[in-house]
């Protein structure tokens, strides 16, 4: 099987403080979790060129066109990846040459990402704000390893303050990557929430598929390369988090978060 057919936690870790607010009974959510990297800012075309590259150098010659790395997206976590990949397209790679290819893959993207800063997808700087402002926890449960994250910290910025998050899930945390809910229950147990607390929001459906198993509710924002997927019919899909003119929270999300509904 050919590799097109196969296609078709931050280093240190933030102490948990639970917000208080004088508004906190009018809160439809405790805890809003951001479900991944991709729901933060647009990178797959420069996680896409990196593992071209990292691929090339170690002699494969596996090269990842949008279109392919579209279909692998349905499946996160890049070591992940490469394995399935490995072992359809009969390559052999050892844990050791995925894991150099992948680390090779992750200081390509991670110099460029710091280089070129990344602007956030929109909507996001307004949630982070509006939730610090009203008292609702923050938390990040991704699938990606630390150092992407404190890449994507460095190149946002300042405009996305992890020290102000209750609590940073990476692939380093647990043993099973989504669509297992084990990145959601762990940050679950770490804050002390329950899943009816929470509101979850993801930029695929496998990663969806991971906070709606551990019971949370979950609202989809694909990225650029995961318009196309098939998301369960129940879940809220959204273009993006911000109103049409890209600066403001949109109105039906800011009620799934504050429930604004009880202040009229």
């Amino acid at each position: 099987m050919s590799v097109r057919d196969a296609g078709a936690g931050v280093a240190k870790r933030y102490p948990f403080r639970r917000c208080s607010s004088m508004k906190a009974d009018l809160l439809a959510k405790s805890i809003v979790f951001l479900g991944s990297i991709g729901v933060i800012a647009e990178t797959s075309d420069i996680q896409r060129e990196a593992y071209n590259q990292a691929l090339g150098e170690a002699g494969l010659s596996w090269r990842w066109e949008r279109r392919v790395y579209r279909d692998l997206l349905g499946l996160p976590g890049g070591r992940d990846r490469l394995r399935l990949l490995s072992d359809a397209a009969g390559a052999g790679l050892s844990d050791a040459q995925i894991a150099a290819i992948h680390a090779r893959k992750t200081e390509l993207a991670c110099a460029r990402i710091v280089e070129d800063g990344v602007n956030l997808r929109p909507g996001v700087e307004a949630l982070i704000a509006s939730c610090l402002e009203r008292g609702v926890t923050l938390g990040l449960v991704t699938s990606t390893y630390p150092a992407n994250i404190a890449a994507i910290e460095k190149g946002a910025g300042g405009r996305l303050p992890l020290d102000r998050f209750a609590v940073v899930v990476s692939r380093d945390d647990v043993s099973r990557g989504k669509p297992d809910p084990a990145a959601y229950l762990h940050a679950l147990q770490r804050t002390g929430y329950g899943a009816e607390d929470a509101l979850a929001i993801e930029d695929t459906a496998v990663s969806a598929l991971s906070a709606r198993r551990a019971g949370v509710e979950v609202i989809v924002t694909p990225g650029a390369l995961a318009d196309e997927q098939d998301f369960l019919s129940h879940e809220r899909v959204f273009g993006a988090l911000a109103t049409a003119d890209g600066g403001a929270l949109r109105d039906d999300i800011r009620r799934l978060i504050f429930d604004d509904a009880k202040e009229a």
